[in-house]
């Protein structure tokens, strides 16, 4: 197989986040749709640092994120009263009108995704997903002089 793992996975992301935008083109954000669903899930007492680790990224990318989310009044980032070094994430009013909306495509997209799908096939698939991502989670650096004459 020469084809790269990620670019199914890839072409399927952007099918599926093609399709959520069709769904409800009158919000003005076009993605990161998520992190909102995530911030409410957890009564807004998410860090921007517990956000990123949840995710799965680096606190920088994080930082893009909800400067995108907040530039679009859906979030606001307050000092934690317990810690002041952190930022509690919080939703406007804007944010809470938009997530039932967001949650009905986000099921309405699934749905359809996996449609024709039998519920054993569903478990499996999530199952490799998951085995898939814990078999590259643990991958070291190596140095690029090693590899090339790995290569070689």
């Amino acid at each position: 197989m020469d084809e790269p793992l990620a670019f199914p996975l890839l072409f399927v992301t952007k099918k599926y986040l093609n399709a959520f935008s069709k769904r409800i083109p009158e919000l003005s954000i076009d993605r990161y749709h998520y992190v909102l669903i995530l911030i409410d899930n957890h009564g807004e007492n998410l860090s921007q640092k517990a956000l990123a680790s949840i995710l799965k990224i680096d606190k920088s990318y994080m930082v893009t994120i909800l400067d995108y989310l907040e530039q679009h009044e859906y979030i606001l980032r307050i000092k934690n009263p317990v810690d002041r070094r952190e930022q509690l994430v919080k939703l406007t009013p804007k944010a809470a009108k938009d997530i039932p909306l967001i949650r009905k495509v986000i099921s309405e997209l699934n749905n359809r995704s996996l449609k024709n799908i039998s519920e054993d096939k569903r478990k499996i698939f999530n199952e490799v997903l998951s085995l898939i991502e814990r078999n590259l989670s643990d991958i070291a650096p190596v140095k690029s002089c090693s590899f090339i004459k790995n290569l070689n």
